[in-house]
């Protein structure tokens, strides 16, 4: 008798939650457009044009102006490799440009 009590309330209680999921009515959904502030996401300053231009496709400002000072000639390396494996989208005689705008920028922290 015990069993056939607890089944019957159980099957009750299924019964009404199924019945109150049925009756609750669908959420509706709408697009919406929100403007996410980025602050440090554009370069600033002295070659800002430059850098938006070329770099900003990948990096932030905030993210390149964040990393340790280094040589110019390691600059070389970094742009060289962000146009020959990553495919940046600057040519091969804009490189010079950048990395001076990159150690000139790197001066301006000091």
């Amino acid at each position: 008798m015990k069993i056939k009590t607890i089944a019957l309330l159980a099957g009750g209680v299924l019964s009404i939650s199924a019945f109150a999921l049925a009756a609750t009515p669908a959420p509706i959904f709408k697009s919406e457009s929100v403007k996410i502030p980025v602050p440090g996401a554009y370069f600033q300053g002295t070659d800002a044009a430059v850098l938006n231009q070329n770099c900003a496709y990948c990096h932030s400002a905030g993210f390149v102006n964040r990393q340790p000072v280094i040589p110019q000639a390691a600059w070389t390396g970094e742009v060289t490799k962000m146009k020959k494996v990553f495919g940046a989208p600057y040519s091969t005689a804009e490189i010079p440009k950048l990395v001076d705008a990159l150690v000139a920028r790197q001066k301006e922290r000091k």
